[in-house]
């Protein structure tokens, strides 16, 4: 009976090998009959392999030269140059880097020149693409949270409120939700829906006394004057949007003859 398994093993053990065999024989032949196919075949695949490469070290030297370059626009701007022609660099910028990661910060530092010159429109136009919150980068929310800000000095609380709840629906981080809130509640005061800035406070005391943040006492007053001003039948008075500095940028340079110290 053993001899018998053994011989079973055995027999199997040489179909396997022989299967093996065969399998690698079949392949030889197929690759000499098709010698031409499997040659082009090893080029493309290599051509795809350098094409990868070579796209990937384009990316990053790009990257590298708009690094220095939005580097130069900075310097530039530190030594006083006009505000016009910082605005024509990055817009120059864009155009050229528009791919790369600094993308997001040339567009940040342009916008806040635009809104220094009272150009809302143009400064939210200049936003919007470095404003995808699904990329979930900090560029995106201070775009986003801009762009509700210019909104807003424009007149438009509604389109306002709209960003806002686009940043608390996609926060990354709690205090990013709870800013964003804390502006959906304040507007719609000032809007004089009362009752939704009522609910939305309640939110914010609810999630800061739970995180255990020391702004609980703050939402508590906010929303102690909703419910007075709801009891007593008032509305809450109308504030211009507070506006974030977008990036670190100089002052635009005083006129020629007004320098400090001079008579």
């Amino acid at each position: 009976m053993a001899k018998s398994i053994a011989t079973k093993a055995k027999k199997e053990q040489v179909n396997t090998e022989d299967r093996v065999m065969e399998g690698v024989v079949t392949a030889a032949a197929w690759a000499d009959r098709n010698r031409r196919l499997v040659t082009l075949g090893t080029v493309a695949a290599v051509a795809v392999l350098f094409a990868g490469w070579a796209y990937l070290d384009y990316r990053g030297k790009m990257s590298e030269r708009a690094a220095v370059r939005l580097d130069e626009v900075r310097m530039t701007s530190a030594a006083g140059a006009p505000s016009q022609q910082i605005q024509a660099e990055l817009s120059e910028f864009i155009t050229q880097f528009g791919s790369t990661p600094f993308a997001g910060e040339a567009r940040l530092f342009l916008a806040q020149l635009e809104l220094r010159a009272n150009d809302l429109d143009g400064a939210i136009r200049t936003l919007q693409p470095a404003a995808d919150l699904s990329a979930g980068t900090p560029v995106a929310f201070r775009a986003a949270s801009s762009i509700a800000a210019a909104e807003e000095m424009a007149g438009r609380p509604d389109e306002a409120l709209q960003w806002h709840e686009r940043i608390a629906a996609d926060a990354q981080f709690e205090f990013q939700r709870v800013d964003a809130l804390a502006e959906q509640a304040r507007i719609h005061a000032q809007e004089g829906r009362l009752d939704r800035s009522e609910d939305l406070y309640k939110q914010l005391l609810v999630a800061e006394e739970t995180t255990g943040q020391d702004q609980a006492s703050l939402w508590a007053i906010r929303l102690g004057e909703i419910e007075a001003l709801r009891a007593a039948g008032g509305t809450f008075p109308k504030a211009p949007a507070a506006f974030t500095p977008l990036t670190t940028a100089p002052e635009d340079p005083a006129p020629e003859g007004d320098s400090p110290g001079e008579d």
